[in-house]
Protein backbone atom coordinates (compact mmCIF):
# COMPACT_ATOMS: atom_id res chain seq x y z
CA UNK A 1 0.00 0.00 0.00
CA UNK A 2 1.27 3.44 -1.35
CA UNK A 3 2.27 5.77 1.54
CA UNK A 4 -0.87 8.35 2.18
CA UNK A 5 0.37 12.31 3.40
CA UNK A 6 -1.29 14.71 5.66
CA UNK A 7 -1.22 18.13 4.23
CA UNK A 8 1.20 18.95 7.08
CA UNK A 9 3.79 16.40 5.89
CA UNK A 10 3.71 17.07 2.64
CA UNK A 11 3.86 20.46 2.96
CA UNK A 12 7.05 19.41 5.06
CA UNK A 13 8.35 17.71 2.31
CA UNK A 14 7.32 20.55 -0.39
CA UNK A 15 9.37 23.22 1.91
CA UNK A 16 12.48 21.16 2.22
CA UNK A 17 12.23 21.02 -1.87
CA UNK A 18 12.04 24.90 -2.18
CA UNK A 19 8.68 24.71 -3.88
CA UNK A 20 6.13 26.98 -1.38
CA UNK A 21 7.08 28.35 2.28
CA UNK A 22 3.08 28.13 3.02
CA UNK A 23 0.88 24.99 3.76
CA UNK A 24 -1.89 27.24 2.20
CA UNK A 25 -0.40 27.06 -0.75
CA UNK A 26 -0.59 23.32 -0.19
CA UNK A 27 -4.16 23.43 0.19
CA UNK A 28 -5.27 25.69 -2.35
CA UNK A 29 -3.52 23.67 -4.77
CA UNK A 30 -5.24 20.50 -3.41
CA UNK A 31 -8.95 22.51 -3.88
CA UNK A 32 -7.66 23.17 -7.98
CA UNK A 33 -6.66 20.06 -8.77
CA UNK A 34 -3.01 21.11 -9.30
CA UNK A 35 -2.20 18.90 -6.60
CA UNK A 36 -4.19 15.69 -6.86
CA UNK A 37 -5.14 14.20 -4.06
CA UNK A 38 -8.03 12.44 -2.07
CA UNK A 39 -10.71 14.88 -0.61
CA UNK A 40 -11.87 14.57 3.11
CA UNK A 41 -15.29 11.87 3.47
CA UNK A 42 -16.18 14.19 7.11
CA UNK A 43 -14.90 17.47 8.44
CA UNK A 44 -12.35 15.64 11.08
CA UNK A 45 -10.78 14.12 8.12
CA UNK A 46 -7.90 16.09 6.22
CA UNK A 47 -7.21 15.42 2.56
CA UNK A 48 -4.47 12.66 1.76
CA UNK A 49 -2.03 12.56 -0.81
CA UNK A 50 -0.31 9.67 -2.33
CA UNK A 51 3.13 9.72 -2.60
CA UNK A 52 3.42 8.74 -6.44
CA UNK A 53 0.88 11.86 -6.66
CA UNK A 54 3.28 14.74 -4.72
CA UNK A 55 6.28 13.22 -6.47
CA UNK A 56 4.57 13.59 -9.64
CA UNK A 57 3.82 17.00 -8.69
CA UNK A 58 7.46 17.56 -7.25
CA UNK A 59 8.49 16.48 -10.75
CA UNK A 60 6.59 18.83 -12.20
CA UNK A 61 7.60 22.16 -10.53
CA UNK A 62 11.14 21.10 -10.50
CA UNK A 63 13.20 21.63 -13.61
CA UNK A 64 15.09 19.08 -15.06
CA UNK A 65 18.54 18.85 -14.55
CA UNK A 66 21.12 20.47 -17.37
CA UNK A 67 24.39 18.91 -18.85
CA UNK A 68 26.52 21.00 -16.55
CA UNK A 69 30.23 20.72 -16.21
CA UNK A 70 30.10 18.21 -12.97
CA UNK A 71 33.71 19.40 -11.61
CA UNK A 72 33.14 22.47 -11.35
CA UNK A 73 30.87 23.54 -8.30
CA UNK A 74 30.48 27.47 -9.36
CA UNK A 75 28.92 26.81 -12.64
CA UNK A 76 26.26 24.08 -10.83
CA UNK A 77 25.04 26.85 -8.47
CA UNK A 78 24.84 29.26 -11.44
CA UNK A 79 22.90 27.12 -13.03
CA UNK A 80 20.95 26.01 -10.74
CA UNK A 81 20.39 29.60 -9.58
CA UNK A 82 19.72 30.29 -13.30
CA UNK A 83 16.99 27.41 -13.43
CA UNK A 84 15.55 28.56 -10.37
CA UNK A 85 15.05 32.20 -12.01
CA UNK A 86 13.65 31.43 -14.96
CA UNK A 87 10.91 29.03 -13.26
CA UNK A 88 10.48 31.94 -10.82
CA UNK A 89 9.72 33.87 -13.79
CA UNK A 90 7.34 31.54 -15.25
CA UNK A 91 5.36 31.28 -12.13
CA UNK A 92 5.18 35.04 -11.85
CA UNK A 93 4.27 35.71 -15.56
CA UNK A 94 0.70 33.65 -14.64
CA UNK A 95 0.95 35.73 -11.21
CA UNK A 96 1.42 32.31 -8.96
CA UNK A 97 2.50 33.69 -6.09
CA UNK A 98 2.60 33.04 -2.37
CA UNK A 99 0.89 35.72 -1.13
CA UNK A 100 2.33 39.57 -0.94
CA UNK A 101 2.80 41.77 1.86
CA UNK A 102 1.45 45.03 2.54
CA UNK A 103 4.30 47.38 3.92
CA UNK A 104 3.33 49.97 5.89
CA UNK A 105 5.07 53.15 6.78
CA UNK A 106 5.92 52.36 10.17
CA UNK A 107 7.74 49.22 9.07
CA UNK A 108 10.42 51.24 6.70
CA UNK A 109 10.81 54.22 9.39
CA UNK A 110 11.87 51.03 11.51
CA UNK A 111 13.96 49.07 9.31
CA UNK A 112 15.72 52.82 7.57
CA UNK A 113 16.71 53.18 11.48
CA UNK A 114 18.01 50.02 12.29
CA UNK A 115 20.16 50.39 8.75
CA UNK A 116 21.05 54.35 10.36
CA UNK A 117 19.76 55.89 6.86
CA UNK A 118 19.08 59.09 6.78
CA UNK A 119 15.45 60.57 7.13
CA UNK A 120 15.87 62.08 3.51
CA UNK A 121 15.67 57.96 2.04
CA UNK A 122 13.47 57.08 4.62
CA UNK A 123 10.89 59.70 2.23
CA UNK A 124 12.29 59.28 -0.97
CA UNK A 125 12.43 55.32 -0.29
CA UNK A 126 8.74 55.45 1.23
CA UNK A 127 7.16 57.55 -1.84
CA UNK A 128 8.47 54.90 -4.23
CA UNK A 129 7.23 51.91 -2.25
CA UNK A 130 3.74 53.80 -1.81
CA UNK A 131 3.32 53.99 -5.40
CA UNK A 132 3.92 50.67 -5.81
CA UNK A 133 0.12 49.14 -5.35
CA UNK A 134 -0.50 46.62 -8.50
CA UNK A 135 -3.87 48.10 -8.58
CA UNK A 136 -4.58 47.49 -4.86
CA UNK A 137 -5.14 50.24 -2.45
CA UNK A 138 -2.06 49.98 -0.24
CA UNK A 139 1.39 49.13 -1.32
CA UNK A 140 1.33 45.59 -2.35
CA UNK A 141 4.68 43.07 -3.00
CA UNK A 142 3.94 40.28 -3.98
CA UNK A 143 6.75 37.30 -3.12
CA UNK A 144 7.15 33.46 -3.54
CA UNK A 145 9.57 31.27 -2.58
CA UNK A 146 13.34 33.26 -1.53
CA UNK A 147 12.50 36.47 -4.12
CA UNK A 148 9.75 39.11 -4.37
CA UNK A 149 8.56 41.10 -7.31
CA UNK A 150 9.17 44.94 -7.17
CA UNK A 151 8.86 47.09 -10.60
CA UNK A 152 9.10 44.41 -12.86
CA UNK A 153 12.06 43.35 -11.17
CA UNK A 154 12.69 39.51 -9.45
CA UNK A 155 14.77 40.53 -6.14
CA UNK A 156 16.07 37.82 -3.66
CA UNK A 157 14.94 38.11 0.22
CA UNK A 158 17.34 38.79 2.22
CA UNK A 159 18.82 35.80 4.46
CA UNK A 160 20.20 37.69 7.69
CA UNK A 161 16.50 38.30 9.36
CA UNK A 162 13.90 36.07 10.73
CA UNK A 163 10.97 37.06 9.63
CA UNK A 164 9.38 37.24 5.98
CA UNK A 165 8.45 41.19 5.95
CA UNK A 166 12.09 42.17 7.42
CA UNK A 167 13.85 39.68 4.43
CA UNK A 168 11.87 41.49 2.07
CA UNK A 169 12.08 45.05 3.31
CA UNK A 170 15.50 45.20 4.17
CA UNK A 171 16.14 43.57 0.40
CA UNK A 172 13.66 46.23 -1.01
CA UNK A 173 15.61 49.09 0.95
CA UNK A 174 18.64 48.06 -0.22
CA UNK A 175 17.38 47.69 -3.86
CA UNK A 176 16.13 51.16 -3.82
CA UNK A 177 19.15 52.45 -2.40
CA UNK A 178 21.93 50.61 -4.68
CA UNK A 179 19.59 52.08 -8.14
CA UNK A 180 19.86 55.58 -6.34
CA UNK A 181 23.75 55.14 -6.28
CA UNK A 182 23.25 53.98 -9.85
CA UNK A 183 21.34 57.10 -10.89
CA UNK A 184 23.93 59.28 -9.20
CA UNK A 185 26.91 57.18 -11.10
CA UNK A 186 25.18 57.65 -14.46
CA UNK A 187 24.23 61.30 -14.04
Amino acid sequence: MLKKYTIREAFDILRQNKITTHEESVRRWLRQGVIRGIPPETRRDGWRISKEDLLAFIRSRLPEEPETNKGNATNDLDDQEAIRTEMWWELARKYIFEGAIEPKRKQIKACVEHKRYSPVFEKEAWAIISRHTMGYAKPHIPYLLDAFLFNGKRIKMGHHYEGRDERILYALLEHIRQEKVEGKNKG
